[in-house]
């Protein structure tokens, strides 16, 4: 029994012991426990991970990128910014953009851009108004679409846009452009435009006459001409005025006032030509264009056999041209030339004339040539011819001189 005792207490002593060595480490974990609980069975970890990555970091990805700038695309390794993501400035970036490969197909950029308009200064709008429809057809994805489609509206609105400014300023063109209705032959010209004339008739029996005139525009609806021209009354040297107070390209239509001042030489007198003439060209096959003019030619003061007076005829006349081609046009034109009825001062007189032929426009050149026969139609003073043949030149000098206003 003696023995016993002290072998039981030693059993309880290592039971004690390795009991007591054997919990420590459970105790530790009990202690982290207390921060982070894994004990609800309803926690799965895996959720956790794929929650982290997938939910709150992906949307804080696209909440930057709605901060950037639409214009560009900025790769990772591109990103300039600091570790934390600071502020990025892209204006240097977009000032030194040029390449044609930015951006997707179809696609322009900055210098790009930037370029194409410093190149179209010196274009008219007409010209502009198709570079730019280019520029769309090359980059038709290009970054500054809104802008170009307002430059081209300004554009036709500066063409083709028309405006009334009161009773006193008349209908006027918003724009600079020209109508180029076909010229009459043996009338005034309907339209007032910078151009240099010639033209020489001759006729039968011993008929010759020509004329040469030279007119300047001082503004679109105004011009100023002078020169010299064989009349039916004999030489005269003119000096006159154009004004149309409408001359719209738009409705390609133009009504002008003439107004010449002549000199007859032999007999000599002076003489006023005061007219108003109308044009239109109407959209028939490549264009019909259709003139007519009319006014009085009165004598001031006349020497000679009938002593010192004056008279007064009617003249006048419609020009009809269609264009046939691109280079070649056929016309008629009736040219009236009467006295006024009821003037007992001198015989009657009467030399109404029909003209036909050929005009021809070459494309890139500023001028009409024209080639025709005149016929009297109708006369009751014989003393001129019985039929000619004429040649006209009509030089345009826009692209020379500048109007004065």
């Amino acid at each position: 029994m003696f023995l016993e005792a002290p072998m039981r207490i030693s059993v309880l002593l290592s039971l004690f012991v390795g009991v007591s060595l054997s919990s420590a480490p459970a105790f530790a974990q009990d202690e982290e426990e207390d921060e982070i609980d894994f004990s609800d069975d309803t926690f799965d970890l895996d959720d956790f991970n794929d929650e982290d990555d997938d939910g709150d970091i992906e949307i804080e990805r696209l909440d930057d990128a709605d901060d950037l700038d639409t214009e560009q695309v900025i790769e990772d390794e591109d990103y300039g910014g600091d570790s934390e993501g600071g502020d990025l400035d892209f204006s240097d970036e977009l000032d030194e953009l040029g390449d044609d490969e930015i951006g997707q197909e179809g696609s322009d950029n900055v210098q790009i851009y930037r370029d194409f308009i410093d190149a179209m200064d010196d274009l008219g709008p007409e010209e502009e108004i198709i570079s730019w429809e280019r520029y769309l057809t090359k980059y038709p994805n290009t970054l500054f679409r809104d802008r170009v489609d307002t430059r081209i509206d300004e554009l036709n609105d500066e063409i083709y846009g028309e405006r009334i400014e009161g009773d006193d300023a008349g209908y006027r063109d918003a724009k600079d452009r020209e109508l180029n209705i076909a010229t009459p032959l043996l009338l005034e010209s309907f339209d007032p435009r910078s151009k240099a004339r010639v033209a020489f008739q001759v006729g039968f029996p011993q008929y010759v006459s020509g004329q040469l005139d030279l007119e300047y525009q001082l503004a679109r609806q105004w011009s100023v001409h002078g020169g010299v021209a064989g009349r039916y009354t004999g030489f005269n040297i003119e000096l006159g005025t154009r004004y149309a107070p409408i001359k719209s390209a738009r409705m390609n239509l133009v009504v002008t006032g003439v107004l010449d001042v002549h000199y007859n030489t032999l007999p000599g007198f002076v003489g006023v030509r005061p007219q108003v003439a109308a044009a239109k060209i109407f959209d028939v096959g490549r264009g019909l264009h259709v003139g007519a003019i009319g006014g009085l030619d009165m004598e001031m003061g006349r020497s000679g056999n009938a002593g010192f007076g004056g008279m007064t005829r009617y003249i006048g006349g419609a020009h009809v041209y269609y264009d046939a081609s691109e280079v070649v046009g056929v016309f008629a034109e009736a040219s009236l030339n009467m006295k006024a009825a009821g003037e007992e001062s001198l015989d009657p007189f009467a030399f109404n004339v029909l003209s036909f032929g050929l005009k021809f426009h070459p494309p890139k050149v500023p001028a009409w040539v024209g080639l025709n026969a005149n016929v009297p139609a109708q006369f009751n003073y014989w003393g001129y011819h019985a039929g000619a043949v004429q040649g006209d030149l009509n030089w345009f000098l826009d692209d020379y001189v500048d109007p004065v206003f």
